[in-house]
C-alpha cells in the first residue's frame, strides 16, 4: 500500500505541476528584454531608415539564434528548435548582404551575453513563441516604411513569413513540452522513492543529477 500511495503522491504533484505550466508560458517563461536591441529598439514615432531597419533586424535575428541555441546546449536536441536554429542562421545570411548594398557596418554578434535560459522544455517553447511574435510585428512595422526599397521589402517580407511559420511550430508543440517536463516530474518522483525505499532496504536506485532536464531521444 505504501508504494501504491507514494505511486499517487508522485502523480498528483506532477499533475500539478503540469497544471502550472498550463501547456502554456510559465512564470519562468521569458525572452530577454534589451533596451536598444533587436525588437527593443522599435521608435514611438514608427518611422525607420534603412540603417536603423536592417541593424535591428540582424540583431534580433542574433538574439533568436543565441537564446535557441542555449535551450538547446541545456535541454538537448528538442524539436523544433533544431530546424529552426538553422534556419535562424539562414535569416543572418540573408540579411548581410543588404548592409554591402547600402554600405552599413555590420554590427557585432553580442546576442548570447543577453540571453536568458527558461527553466523547463514548455517554459522554452513559450519562450519561442514569444520571440516569434515579436519579430512578427518588427517586419510589420518595417513593412509598413513609405518608399520602403523594394530589395529590402523582398527580405523582410520572406523573413516575416518564415518567422510566422516557426510561431506555428513552437505553438503546435507547447503541449509536446509539458508532457516531457510532466514525464520528467515522475521520474524524479520515482528516484525521492526509491531513495527513501533505499534507506527503509537495500535498493540501488540514486538519485540523477539532472533533475529538471529533460533530453529529447
Amino acid at each position: 500500500m505504501k508504494k501504491k500511495f507514494m505511486l499517487f503522491t508522485g502523480l498528483g504533484l506532477a499533475v500539478a505541476g503540469l497544471a502550472f505550466v498550463g501547456f502554456g508560458v510559465s512564470a519562468a517563461s521569458t525572452y530577454a528584454v534589451v533596451e536598444d536591441y533587436g525588437v527593443y529598439t522599435l521608435s514611438e514615432d514608427g518611422t525607420y531608415t534603412v540603417e536603423e531597419m536592417l541593424v535591428s533586424a540582424i540583431q534580433d535575428e542574433y538574439l533568436a539564434q543565441a537564446t535557441y541555441r542555449a535551450i538547446i546546449d541545456a535541454y538537448g536536441e528538442i524539436k523544433p528548435f533544431t530546424k529552426i536554429i538553422l534556419a535562424e542562421q539562414t535569416h543572418i545570411d540573408l540579411l548581410l548582404p543588404l548592409f554591402a548594398a547600402y554600405g552599413i557596418e555590420v554590427p557585432v554578434n553580442d546576442a548570447a551575453q543577453y540571453v536568458v535560459l527558461p527553466d523547463s522544455i514548455s517554459s522554452a517553447l513559450s519562450t519561442g513563441v514569444q520571440a516569434e511574435t515579436l519579430n512578427i510585428a518588427m517586419y510589420d512595422a518595417f513593412l509598413s516604411q513609405v518608399d520602403l526599397p523594394a530589395d529590402v521589402q523582398t527580405v523582410f517580407e520572406y523573413l516575416q513569413a518564415a518567422s510566422e511559420n516557426h510561431l506555428a511550430a513552437f505553438s503546435k508543440d507547447r503541449l509536446v513540452g509539458a508532457g516531457y517536463d510532466l514525464g520528467n516530474m515522475i521520474k524524479n518522483q520515482f528516484k525521492k522513492g526509491g531513495n527513501s525505499s533505499s534507506q527503509r532496504g537495500n535498493s540501488s536506485v540514486q538519485r540523477g543529477t539532472n533533475d529538471g532536464v529533460c533530453v529529447n531521444d
